[in-house]
């Protein structure tokens, strides 16, 4: 543990896209002066170029909460998934949730559909395999008897 102190708010729970892309903001806002005061650390003491760096982790840093402000599903999945896995609790499902969260609500009704088709057709697929394989077995088997 480092000993800075976490900016008030950043850590949220289950909030709007507005809320959340003011508390990634406040995040790298408060990152980004700690982040250079690591890359001045002594043991760094070999970075030749520590501007250049400097400028890549702000970037970076905007690009993420940029990201979080226009609610890009994979940020929105990554960043949950993270949180998730700050907190304890299972990752896979918190990016699934975030994933499903950034997408539009056209592409959810999409999706929500695809998935009750999947349940209706998957029986009747399951069935129809079965089918297949007992006329196969069937005619390997009068096709052996012939011989």
């Amino acid at each position: 543990m480092l000993g800075f102190a976490t900016p008030a708010g950043v850590i949220a729970g289950e909030v709007g896209p507005g809320h959340v892309s003011r508390s990634v903001d406040a995040a790298a806002q408060w990152l980004k002066p700690h982040l250079h005061h690591l890359l001045d650390h002594p043991l760094l003491g070999e970075l030749e170029d520590r501007g250049a760096v400097r400028k890549s982790l702000d970037h970076w840093l905007d690009t993420v909460a940029e990201s979080v402000a226009h609610g890009v599903p994979s940020t929105t999945a990554a960043l949950r998934a993270i949180d998730s896995t700050l907190n304890g609790k299972n990752l896979v499902w918190a990016a699934i949730k975030g994933l499903v969260s950034g997408l539009s609500r056209t592409v959810q009704v999409a999706l929500v559909l695809l998935i009750l088709l999947g349940l209706v057709l998957g029986p009747i697929l399951l069935v129809l395999a079965l089918l297949v394989l007992l006329v196969a077995g069937l005619v390997a088997a009068v096709r052996a008897a012939t011989r």
